[in-house]
């Protein structure tokens, strides 16, 4: 017997990444493969040696706190407050996610009633959309502007 989808997931889209894989795999052509980042090219040496070592460290392999540790979360919260001109600290702006998508389905779930708008630009990855439909919220697309040669500008008319 099949089994049905929930519910709560029949007004939500799939992305297509699946049907595209397997159209690369039945190819006999050699495509540069980017859905999951599966490349040939190898971390970066001190990722990689950090990585062994870190193996070997209790504090490095707990999934406490919850919230990321405070060192990773206060030097991501300091290099966005770099860019962005805006200061922010990690204790209070910063969560550190096992991926981004999970994250932010759980700021979703956390922040969003149903119903809610949430602002979102055009084009974006229907993965994020779909994440915004499961926590019930209803997308509102903003359009990006695109000139050939010059860099992508948000439609702040219709923002």
């Amino acid at each position: 017997m099949p089994r049905h989808r929930p519910r709560r997931l029949q007004h939500i889209q799939g992305i297509g990444v699946d049907q595209m894989g397997s159209l690369a795999d039945a190819s006999d052509q050699d495509y540069l493969r980017l859905e999951n980042l599966d490349v040939d090219i190898p971390p970066d040496h001190d990722a990689f040696s950090y990585t062994q070592s870190a193996v070997h460290q209790d504090e490095s392999n707990s999934y406490l706190p919850f919230t990321g540790q405070t060192r990773l979360r206060n030097v991501a919260a300091m290099h966005v407050s770099q860019l962005s001109g805006v200061k922010y600290t990690g204790e209070r702006n910063c969560v550190i996610s096992a991926g981004g998508l999970s994250g932010i389905l759980n700021v979703l779930l956390a922040t969003i009633e149903e119903g809610d708008e949430v602002i979102m630009t055009d084009p974006t990855y229907r993965g994020l959309i779909n994440r915004v439909l499961l926590a019930g919220g209803v997308p509102k697309l903003v359009p990006f502007i695109f000139h050939p040669g010059r860099e992508w500008q948000l439609d702040r008319q219709a923002l």
